[in-house]
């Protein structure tokens, strides 16, 4: 395994941050697409398009839309937090299966407080194949 939880945990957010919609479905677990598509589908997203999505026959332009789209949802859902000084910690506390882990997402705190920074989401991680890819990611918290 080259990277490790936490490092693929951050990249995942550094690519949201900055835009890099190849890099995030790059970087999501073959069950994180799924879920994607499935979410997709449930809101009203053309079957037919998820399925050439699923099976990589999208046209460049439907699979450009639908991963803008899906950089613009994961910001929504992490609103409020300044992604570019996220920190990624891995969560010891919940082991789960082989194969997988937690990170959690902090935001720090001013140094001046000396408090440790506020958990605003966790990762979900699985080894595919060496490679640690994202099952899920969960915000803690939300903004209006």
């Amino acid at each position: 395994m080259s990277d490790g939880p936490e490092v693929v945990a951050k990249g995942f957010v550094d690519a949201i941050a900055w835009g890099e919609h190849h890099r995030v479905w790059e970087l999501l677990s073959a069950d994180g697409r799924r879920t994607v598509l499935r979410v997709g589908t449930s809101r009203g997203m053309d079957e037919a398009l998820v399925a050439r999505l699923g099976d990589g026959t999208a046209a460049t332009s439907e699979r450009e839309e639908f991963l803008s789209d899906l950089i613009k949802g994961l910001r929504a859902d992490l609103a409020g937090n300044d992604l570019d000084t996220v920190e990624a910690e891995l969560d010891t506390s919940s082991e789960g299966p082989p194969g997988t882990a937690r990170v959690v997402l902090v935001s720090p705190l001013p140094a001046v407080l000396n408090l440790p920074g506020l958990p605003m989401a966790t990762v979900d991680l699985v080894d595919e194949a060496g490679e640690w890819r994202v099952e899920r990611i969960i915000a803690l918290t939300s903004q209006p």
